[in-house]
């Protein structure tokens, strides 16, 4: 009997297609067909296919009307949360990322680890024991003995660009590419009154607010920070890599005259953090990446408030509080450079969030909990 098509929905080809084609590959060595393509495309012709397997990257209310599609037509719907590393706390991630009636159309939840799978239990509407925690393609591609997948790009990056430090930012809601996605409207004012934009969606107003505020001034520490180490390290690229939600042309903005600063968000991220010296982000899910890859971090924490600051990131690497800090840490990783590897804290507080790796890639074990189902 021949194998049902793995349906490989993408939404974000940056982050995302890399990872479907590794699962599509693995599949194939077990007499599975896959259909990737753009997420729209899929899913307008997802009736020209027999029963397949259709897995989803989120499971939010936007997903329901799909879901219930793909059960008409008889496909079984499997899903994971591509945001379920560094998320929001629970109620506000329930709303923004769990649409209640989706989840009633799901077959089978993929978990990236405990703490995803502790997350998806304790909602109120999650009534099904069928979750399955087999980690993601996405953190195979991270494994060290992965990297040579990312030689080429690594490689073409070095000739361009040769030593330089990566600053990635994550403001994309204080710093939208338009005004009504961040969490406050604000027409350009420097006010915290304006209404709420889509960036607050499943968030108290306070909450949002406030959040609003914390980011706004974390991102104002980064305007400061960021020639400081162009400064210290004049002979030295600083790479700043902006969130694709984010206004990219205010960073070119405001550092279009520091010669030395380059503002690019070319493809995916892994191997620009593979040619880096080091890390510097604040609550960026690049800190998770470049863990795994043994790439140096330093989270920039300029203001410190457990409320707004999410749980994993910035608790991996060095935690500076100031541009001073900052750059003593990457002084220190230009003066004893240490081979790519993963601190065993980091190895530790890793392992809760992201099934932890052994010698089976997450893309075998969920290829093999399909191949059981088939």
């Amino acid at each position: 009997m021949p194998r049902p098509y793995l349906i490989l929905p993408v939404e974000n080809q940056v982050r995302e297609l890399d990872a479907k084609i590794l699962l599509a590959c693995v599949a194939a060595q077990q007499g599975f067909s896959s259909i990737i393509g753009w997420r729209g495309l899929v899913d307008a012709r997802v009736g020209r296919f027999p029963p397949s397997i259709y897995l989803a990257k989120s499971m939010s209310r936007e997903n329901t009307k799909m879901f219930q599609i793909n059960q008409n037509l008889g496909h079984t719907v499997i899903a994971w949360d591509e945001e379920a590393v560094v998320h929001y706390p629970p109620q506000i991630y329930y709303a923004r990322r769990i649409g209640t009636e989706a989840l009633k159309l799901i077959d089978v939840f993929i978990a990236w680890g405990e703490d995803n799978r502790e997350l998806l239990q304790a909602h109120p509407n999650f009534d099904t024991n069928d979750i399955r925690v087999l980690g993601n393609p996405r953190a195979d591609l991270l494994r060290q003995d992965m990297s040579s997948y990312f030689d080429q790009e690594t490689a073409a990056i070095t000739r361009e660009h040769g030593d330089f430090i990566i600053v990635n930012t994550n403001f994309g809601s204080v710093n939208g590419y338009a005004d009504k996605l961040n969490l406050v409207r604000t027409g350009g004012r420097d006010t915290v009154e304006g209404p709420l934009g889509r960036g607050a969606s499943g968030m108290p107003p306070n909450y949002a607010r406030g959040l609003f505020d914390y980011r706004r001034k974390v991102m104002q520490a980064f305007t400061y920070l960021v020639p400081k180490i162009a400064h210290a390290f004049p002979d030295t690229k600083v790479i700043l890599r902006p969130h694709p939600a984010e206004n990219h042309t205010f960073w070119r903005n405001e550092f279009s005259e520091i010669s030395n600063v380059h503002i690019n968000a070319e493809g995916n991220v892994i191997p620009w953090l593979l040619a880096a010296r080091c890390l510097v982000h604040n609550g960026c899910t690049t800190a998770v990446e470049s863990s795994l890859l043994g790439t140096p971090i330093i989270s920039f924490v300029p203001i410190d408030d457990s409320r707004y600051e999410f749980e994993l990131p910035n608790k991996l690497g060095e935690r500076a509080i100031s541009a001073t800090a900052v750059i003593e840490f990457i002084s220190a990783a230009y003066e004893n450079p240490m081979p790519r590897y993963t601190p065993p804290q980091a190895q530790t507080l890793l392992s809760r969030f992201i099934r932890p790796m052994d010698e089976t890639l997450a893309a075998h074990k969920i290829v093999n909990h399909i191949s059981g189902r088939t």
